[in-house]
């Protein structure tokens, strides 16, 4: 039995994206169980604008390391936010980061919006981004190579049996058990210096692109599921999902997937990830 297994949108032929490309959702298997076992984590709950606290100890960063799920936490920068090195894609294992997420408890609405300030660090400027290859680029989806970050959120809804895409896990002969519309990503707009957007794409001749604003309404329409499918195709499912939020953060994927994970040429020098805001209004 294969100790990672990638989930894939089946239906991703029906799908059409705003930028003319299918893009789909990715988690491994070990990922969703490592997100369920932080959503348990005590959090507060939201009632009007709030800010995530940016204490290192409190974002847990899951990075995909010889096919195995690694699981740590970020580091407070002294002047506000957090931060991570991106682990390097041509060292032996490959290292790629998945995702960046907070343990925090919100009821939301259509109305809310969630906005995150990021910043990626490059020593030197020309250091290049590597997408997880499983992502097929750049045939796969040239505007998601060599990769993306975008906003995520997890809910912790009833489990509701078989989700639509999953089907069978892979090499094993157990069925996989997850709800499609506990986890959520970000897909509609990218975000560029100075203009807000809904991703963020790591440039094709490396380097940073300044201080970015990831800034989305949970508008179901912005939104797309473990499955591919848009907020608007079980509006009820959304709604449910967007009130009973348990977890927040962005994720890193690449090619097909939004959650894949990325990491840089270790050739070329290093990266730094920081998140210096999280707010929901």
């Amino acid at each position: 039995m294969s100790p990672i297994v990638y989930l894939r949108d089946k239906y991703a032929g029906s799908l059409k994206q705003p930028l003319g490309k299918i893009l789909n959702p990715i988690i491994p298997i070990v990922a969703i169980l490592a997100v369920t076992s932080l959503l348990l984590i005590p959090a507060v709950t939201v009632y009007a604008d709030t800010s995530l606290q940016m204490t290192g100890s409190q974002w847990a960063i899951l990075e995909l390391l010889d096919s195995k799920i690694k699981t740590t936490h970020a580091d407070t920068i002294p002047t506000g936010g957090v931060q991570f090195l991106f682990p390097d894609a041509t060292a032996s294992p490959a290292g790629f980061v998945n995702l960046l997420t907070d343990g925090f408890t919100a009821g939301l609405t259509t109305s809310n919006i969630l906005t995150a300030t990021i910043q990626v660090m490059t020593t030197p400027a020309t250091t290049m981004f590597v997408g997880n290859p499983d992502g097929g680029c750049p045939a796969s989806a040239p505007n998601n190579c060599p990769g993306s970050v975008r906003l995520y959120f997890a809910s912790n809804l009833p489990q509701a049996g078989m989700s639509s895409c999953l089907g069978m896990n892979g090499n094993s002969d157990h069925t996989i058990v997850a709800n499609e519309f506990d986890y959520w990503w970000s897909n509609t707009t990218p975000a560029v210096l100075g203009v807000p957007g809904s991703y963020y794409q790591f440039q094709q001749t490396g380097g940073s692109g300044g201080i970015i604003t990831l800034q989305v309404s949970l508008d179901p329409l912005n939104w797309s599921d473990l499955c591919g499918h848009r907020g608007d195709f079980v509006a009820s499912a959304f709604m449910a999902s967007i009130s009973n939020i348990k977890d927040l953060g962005v994720s890193f994927g690449s090619g097909f997937f939004f959650e894949n994970g990325v990491g840089v040429d270790g050739t070329t020098g290093t990266a730094t990830f920081q998140l210096t805001s999280y707010t929901i209004t």
